[in-house]
């Protein structure tokens, strides 16, 4: 028996942003503003185990990131990389 497949998908919603969907549903869980709040949102699935799907505005798909990867630290939340790039600007007393 195989196991479910566990995805959650980065779409574009037209006016009202970029939602957030575990594959199969039909209901966001949650819209954000900008890809890039998705893309930050989505990182705490990563954590859980989900494969990430982020989508081009088109539909097509842009990246997939397996959630192996995320464990194993190859993938960084984009938040954690602009603190460092802050805070290597900041340290240079």
């Amino acid at each position: 028996m195989q196991a479910s497949i566990k995805r959650v998908h980065i779409i574009s919603r037209h006016n009202e942003g970029w939602a957030l969907l575990k594959q199969g549903a039909t209901r966001a869980l949650k819209v954000y503003p900008t890809k890039e709040d998705a893309v930050i949102g989505s990182y705490q699935f990563l954590q859980l185990g989900y494969d990430l799907v982020i989508h081009r505005k088109d539909g097509s798909v842009e990246q997939y990131k397996k959630a192996e990867s995320a464990a194993n630290g190859a993938v960084a939340a984009p938040r954690a990389e602009k603190q460092s790039a802050s805070k290597k600007n900041g340290s240079g007393k």
